[in-house]
């Protein structure tokens, strides 16, 4: 399973999470700055890094688009849409 990125509100310090191998970094960065902060954390964890983007332990680039969250699907979207 390769690293994710998720990203956290503004005021969350970045992290590793070993278990989901997840990869936080606060939501407000601007892609330079994201790049820059994944590949620091996977520096750290020991993951050699090329001259510019990030890779995973499996040599994959890392995904670091911002995801959609999930839909609310309550009832009163249900029912009178959102």
């Amino acid at each position: 399973m390769c690293v994710r990125v998720a990203f956290v509100p503004p005021d969350a310090l970045p992290a590793f999470d070993a278990d989901e191998r997840v990869i936080a970094i606060p939501s407000h960065l601007t892609p330079p700055h994201r790049v820059t902060l994944v590949r620091a954390i996977l520096r750290e964890l020991v993951v050699p890094q090329p001259e510019l983007g990030a890779i995973c332990w499996c040599g994959d680039p890392v995904d670091m688009t911002p995801r959609i969250p999930h839909q609310r699907r309550s009832e009163q979207v249900v029912k009178h849409g959102a």
